[in-house]
């Protein structure tokens, strides 16, 4: 959730973040209204960025915000259109 937050703040200075708690799993849902993502395959890959140098010389954008997303869920989707926003769903089992 944290790599989904910083990716928030920084391409889309900020958005919103809900958390729901089921018996089986856990839903995280990641929605902005930024720039939206040009090619999601392309940022899937990583070491892909598109962070400013002022944000990588803070130790952020190194290109595995959602990489390590999708490594550390059970199923994630994005759905993002340009010049519109981005939604990220992510499935957590329990």
């Amino acid at each position: 959730m944290y790599e989904g937050e910083i990716n928030m703040v920084i391409h889309a200075h900020g958005g919103e973040a809900d958390v729901n708690v089921y018996e089986t799993h856990i839903e995280i849902i990641l929605k902005d209204k930024g720039p939206g993502i040009k090619n999601i395959e392309q940022a899937m890959q990583e070491g892909f960025s598109t962070a400013p140098d002022q944000i990588r010389s803070l130790g952020f954008g190194a290109g595995m915000g959602l990489p390590n997303m999708k490594r550390y869920t059970d199923d994630m989707n994005i759905e993002s259109e340009v010049g519109v926003g981005t939604t990220v769903t992510m499935r957590v089992d329990l």
